[in-house]
């Protein structure tokens, strides 16, 4: 057993290290294999230390990643060539003249592969393969939670700044997961603890501490508590940006974020990170302003909903208010169908022609004769 513990070992960090070479090019499937297979042998041998952290965590990322691509468009990858979706869409356009049926272009997706046999087969297979390719982005997306639930716990028992840091990206990553799943609410804790921790450890100005504010914006924007809290955090997020080329153009970076080191040293990475983040804040600052527009517009509607419903609310009441008999005196006046009056004048007019005659509305008998 003890000679085949190093080999394990050996044979884990080869996996790691392949693992995060396909990760770092963007070859996540492969990842998400080379990962899998290396936590599976730290789990095997029991070793949930804090030095394996690093594996755990880098897996849940490369999950989180391959569900993000398979996600997109349908399942369809992201790199597909742009000739393969141009042929796509001229053959979408011929079938579209030919339909009759407007409503049937809707389920048209353009379809990257090959030997199209018959359409009725086609349709099938694309209707299952989009299926499959969101039963397994969601499977995905569960099982990064699970693995960076692993590394949380991990990271949780170091004290020191790299395992608080560690600590802070994986709450991060999980806040991805809900934001991509969209459970915005599941997400807000996360993200707040994520920005609490690396409070605590950077300084104001660093650049994580803006990736992290944004996030946690676009959470806030779209949960169903807390969306008027998302314009400050944007405007954190901005703050940071702007207090970093502060301190980038005074020379008071020391290339890690603290303290102060020679102007001389960091004036050509300055000038680089400088342009960057002059880059970044104006479309920061766009949104902030097409968000700020949105929601006051949302709320002169909410606004306008709760006069109008006021207004209703003001004229039920008022009707039902009004006494019945005002409106029983109209029907009293003149009642629908009522016959009556015309029955007794006619019943009138009989007795007088047969018996008497009219004076000032009584009957005036005439005297009988013997």
């Amino acid at each position: 057993m003890s000679e085949q513990q190093p080999s394990s070992e050996a044979k884990a960090q080869e996996l790691f290290d392949q693992g995060k070479l396909a990760f770092n090019k963007g070859e996540y499937e492969s990842s998400v294999t080379k990962l899998g297979e290396a936590c599976q042998l730290l789990q095997l041998n029991g070793d949930l230390a804090p030095a394996n952290g690093d594996a755990y965590f880098l897996y849940g990322q490369a999950l989180l990643q391959f569900a993000i691509q398979q996600n997109t468009v349908l399942g369809q990858s992201a790199q597909a060539s742009a000739t393969k979706v141009e042929e796509q869409q001229e053959i979408a356009k011929e079938e579209e003249v030919e339909s009759k049926n407007p409503l049937f272009q809707l389920s048209g997706v353009p379809e990257f592969k090959q030997g199209q046999d018959e359409e009725d087969d086609d349709d099938e297979d694309e209707e299952d393969d989009e299926a499959d390719a969101g039963n397994t982005a969601d499977e995905d997306f569960e099982t990064a939670w699970d693995i960076l639930d692993v590394a949380r716990l991990i990271f949780e028992k170091g004290e020191d700044d790299k395992s608080k840091l560690n600590l802070a990206d994986v709450h991060l990553c999980l806040g991805d997961v809900s934001l991509e799943t969209e459970k915005f609410n599941e997400a807000l804790s996360d993200y707040e603890k994520a920005i609490e921790i690396k409070q605590s450890v950077l300084e104001d100005d660093n650049r994580e501490l803006a990736e992290a504010h944004y996030k946690y914006a676009l959470a806030l924007e779209f949960s169903t508590e807390k969306a008027d809290q998302a314009l400050p955090e944007l405007q954190k997020a901005v703050n940071v940006l702007k207090k970093r080329i502060s301190n980038l153009e005074a020379g008071k970076d020391d290339g890690k974020g603290k303290g102060k080191g020679k102007a001389t040293d960091v004036d050509e990475k300055a000038l680089e990170e400088i342009k960057e983040i002059n880059e970044l804040i104006p479309d920061m600052e766009l949104k902030i302003e097409e968000l700020a527009t949105r929601q006051a517009t949302e709320k002169e509607a909410e606004a306008m909903l709760k006069a109008m419903l006021g207004f209703t609310k003001a004229s039920t009441e008022l009707t039902a208010s009004t006494p019945v008999n005002d409106l029983s005196t109209l029907v009293k006046r003149k009642p629908a169908n009522d016959v009556s009056n015309l029955v007794k004048r006619k019943a009138d007019q009989v007795a007088t022609k047969e018996g008497g005659e009219k004076e000032g509305g009584e009957e005036v008998k005439k005297p009988k004769l013997d």
